[in-house]
């Protein structure tokens, strides 16, 4: 029987990615008891996830010195990420589930055979989002809103960000380092639907 790998996918992600994806592993490895003794502490994961986050923030208005210091923190993030990839799959001895409940993924997944109805996800470059949602029957438009702060208020709090005939769009110019919450409704001939439940995506 073949055994699951970590696949070390997050070494070529955007620099946005890899600190999501920083946070991630630091928070499910953080509290499963699978995970003890791990090769790079979470303390220090969590540090370099925290200076490439800072350096990526400085190399975004700063000139060749702070992206070189960006990619110094970057480099000392994928050793430890690496080797903390090679410490999960050396725990999991090829348990998928093993895998996947300490936030790294797998060499080989199935496709999911639902896609979720609404998504969010982080953009190629700082400031933007990536939203998606599953196709409404009869649907002529669909209308995609934010809230940047900590919980959605009124409706009249919520930012029409724009109006589409495509189920996704990108969304840029967001301030980065914020928390926002993102939702969509769509226009059919016979009126608008309710808003879906709101995904909350701290923005890099």
């Amino acid at each position: 029987m073949k055994k699951d790998h970590v696949v070390l996918d997050f070494i070529k992600m955007p620099v946005a990615h890899k600190i999501e994806a920083g946070r991630n592993v630091e928070s499910k490895m953080k509290l499963n008891p699978k995970f003890t003794t791990p090769d790079v502490t979470l303390d220090d994961l969590k540090a370099s996830t925290d200076l490439l986050e800072t350096r990526y923030v400085a190399s975004l208005s700063g000139g060749k010195e702070e992206t070189a210091l960006m990619h110094q923190a970057e480099e000392v993030w994928v050793d430890n990420m690496r080797t903390e990839a090679y410490y999960v799959d050396r725990i999991a001895k090829g348990d998928s589930a093993v895998i996947l409940s300490s936030g790294f993924s797998l060499a080989k997944q199935p496709s999911p055979s639902v896609r979720p109805e609404f998504s969010v996800e982080l953009g190629e470059k700082s400031g933007s989002v990536q939203l998606r949602r599953q196709k409404v029957e009869g649907a002529r438009s669909y209308i995609w809103q934010y809230f940047m702060g900590e919980n959605p208020g009124n409706d009249s709090d919520w930012v029409n960000a724009q109006v589409t005939p495509q189920t996704s769009v990108l969304l840029t110019e967001l301030v980065p380092l914020n928390k926002y919450w993102f939702r969509v409704a769509a226009v059919t001939i016979t009126g608008t639907s309710a808003y879906g439940t709101p995904i909350m995506q701290v923005v890099i």
